[in-house]
């Protein structure tokens, strides 16, 4: 369809004129470099889809696995810093000094009590995860006044972080550093883990606060392993959007000047690679909520940095594909060489066997597709004089065949006994009856000869038959009952001739007379089944035995060989002949109950006469 309009336009008509009168040398120079340069841009853009895909996968699966990495080792370190707090919330030794009665507490207790629970939060303070383990005890302790590990809750109270730990009821609380005003060593950024403790007997009234003061370089450094290139940027964020901590490349992400401690960012999907925009930029993005926290750890990566391998990737295939092209155009010419050599001393061989000279090509030594177009060319020829040969045997056992069946029909016996019939008919007076057996007689043989036809109507089989039976009838007084049932569809198709009669006569000799009463019938119907004829002679003999049926169509013996005579060799004679003429799915098939008759089908294909002729 496309090629059809293409071939309305006139300037392709013209560019396929030129095409079609330059040389075959040129055609495939220009047909090979046009489809090597179709196949390299095809290949090109085929490889660079693959491969882009494959490396936006590769690279989208490597920042997630390295933000998922680090997300669950900072989630790791969070949590075991909240293990830790619940050995001291829990503790029961410090709930019992905790819940003592401050009327009955002597200061000697105080200090012994305050010197242990000294000693567990610097205990807390061995792990390098923890700077400073500090816990809030109620006012009217003595114990209260260290101001480093132990504090008093007024304090606490006054914390930036007080109202949102009450929020929590009693859950751990993670604040950041801007939080953290209160904390003496400054000069080191911390974040903090606080939690609230309540008093056994009463709920209402609170027990002590604990704080674990983090370093924020730890956190920083888990930031730092998430960054999936150079200048991708991860931070950790409030809800607020508060920076709580940076990797050290925060610079290469677009922050606001009026507030640089901020970073808004569009609404995207968690815990998936996500393209967005920040500050008219392309990124790569991913976030996930720290569990345990109000906290969401966001890397971003810059789209250029993150398709940098795809910028190589062209650069490589440009240049490869350029290459490509250019050893195509100096190899086209003698590749071009080399088929029309061979394909024009090809065709000289071709035209030789177009005026009759069926000669073989030389042998040759490559095994490409010119090769293997030599070796079935001589494959041809051979097969060509094979089939000759065959034809001309075939041709010789057919003719030798339709020979023996004509042969069949001069049958002397038949002859002696028709003339013989006359004579009596003669002496009788009966002149009509000899004029129906000598006209009947007459075109029997007509019929038999046609011309030297081989092939013929089933129409002309059909009245070659009803002549016979006619000279029968009259023979047999009568006793015998010919009946045809032909469809009209079938009449002009092809059959070959001398088929139907010598059924018929093994019917009648074979059949019908052998029964005791010499009377019977034999019918013959015919019709089209989907692509085929199909022709039944039944009769209502003495039929054959079982052991015998299967012998028909057996090849003969040396005695019928020499005999050339007998039912056995005729039947065996038109098996063969249909099956020499239309293939060995036709033939000759039999059915037969003794003592009720025999049915012999006779498949043929359907073909008109004009068609074989």
């Amino acid at each position: 369809m496309i090629y059809n309009r293409l071939k309305n336009l006139r300037f392709f008509r013209t560019l396929l004129t030129l095409f079609n009168n330059i040389s075959l040398h040129r055609k495939i120079v220009l047909t090979y470099f046009f489809f090597i340069f179709m196949l390299v841009g095809i290949l090109a853009a085929s490889i660079y889809t693959f491969t882009a895909s494959t490396i936006r996968t590769q690279s989208t699966f490597s920042l997630q696995q390295s933000f998922n990495q680090a997300s669950s080792y900072l989630t790791y370190k969070l949590n075991g810093i909240s293990s830790s707090s619940d050995m001291v919330i829990y503790n029961v030794s410090l709930n019992d000094i905790l819940n003592k009665d401050k009327n009955s507490y002597s200061v000697m207790e105080q200090v012994a009590d305050s010197k242990t629970i000294l000693h567990l939060m610097k205990s807390l303070q061995e792990s390098e995860d923890i700077k400073r383990a500090r816990i809030y005890v109620p006012d009217q302790l003595i114990y209260s006044g260290n101001g480093v590990n132990i504090c008093p809750l007024s304090q606490a109270a006054s914390s930036l972080w007080w109202d949102n730990l009450f929020r929590k009821k009693g859950l751990h609380l993670f604040v950041g550093n801007d939080e953290l005003e209160d904390i003496p060593y400054r000069n080191q950024k911390c974040i903090a883990l606080i939690r609230a403790m309540y008093r056994q007997n009463d709920y209402s009234e609170l027990s002590f606060i604990l704080r674990l003061d983090i370093p924020r370089s730890t956190v920083e450094s888990i930031l730092n392993s998430a960054n999936y290139t150079n200048d991708s940027c991860t931070l950790l964020l409030d809800s607020r959007g508060k920076i709580i901590a940076g990797s050290n490349t925060t610079d290469s992400i677009p922050l606001s000047k009026e507030n640089p401690d901020y970073l808004t960012l569009p609404a995207f999907t968690a815990d998936s690679a996500v393209k967005i925009q920040l500050s008219g930029q392309s990124y790569m993005a991913m976030q996930t909520l720290i569990p345990g926290t109000e906290w969401n750890m966001v890397t971003l990566v810059p789209y250029s940095s993150f398709t940098l391998a795809l910028t190589s990737l062209v650069k490589i295939i440009i240049g490869v594909s350029f290459l490509i092209l250019l050893l195509a155009w100096f190899l086209s010419k003698p590749i071009a060489h080399t088929i029309t050599r061979r394909i024009d001393l090809l065709c000289r061989y071709m035209q030789r066997t177009k005026d009759g000279i069926l000669q073989e090509a030389p042998d040759v030594i490559y095994r490409d597709e010119i090769g293997t177009l030599y070796e079935n060319y001589n494959f041809m020829i051979s097969r060509i004089h094979t089939l000759l040969r065959e034809n001309y045997q075939m041709g010789r056992e057919l003719k030798s065949a339709e020979y023996k069946a004509l042969q069949s029909q001069i049958n002397p016996h038949f002859l002696y006994n028709t003339l013989d019939m006359i004579s009596w008919l003669s002496y009788q007076n009966k002149s009509a009856q000899i004029g129906d057996i000598v006209y009947s007689l007459a075109n029997f043989y007509k019929l038999s000869l046609n011309k030297g036809k081989y092939i013929v109507p089933i129409s002309d089989e059909i009245s070659h038959v009803s002549y016979y039976m006619k000279i029968q009838d009259l023979r047999f007084s009568g006793n015998i009952h010919f009946i045809t049932d032909i469809a009209p569809v079938i009449q002009q198709y092809s059959i070959p001739k001398i088929t139907l009669q010598p059924i018929v006569e093994n019917a009648l000799f074979h059949g019908i007379l052998e029964k005791k009463s010499k009377t019977g019938q034999i019918k013959i119907t015919g019709k089209l089944e989907q692509d085929k004829v199909c022709l039944c002679v039944e009769d209502d003999g003495i039929g054959i035995p079982p052991g015998q049926l299967n012998t028909l169509l057996e090849p003969c013996g040396e005695k019928e060989r020499q005999e050339e005579t007998g039912s056995h060799y005729g039947l065996r004679n038109i098996h063969k002949r249909i099956q020499l003429q239309y293939g060995e799915y036709y033939g000759l098939f039999f059915e037969s109950a003794p003592g009720k008759g025999t049915r012999v089908t006779i498949l043929l294909p359907a073909l008109h006469v004009d068609e074989l002729s």
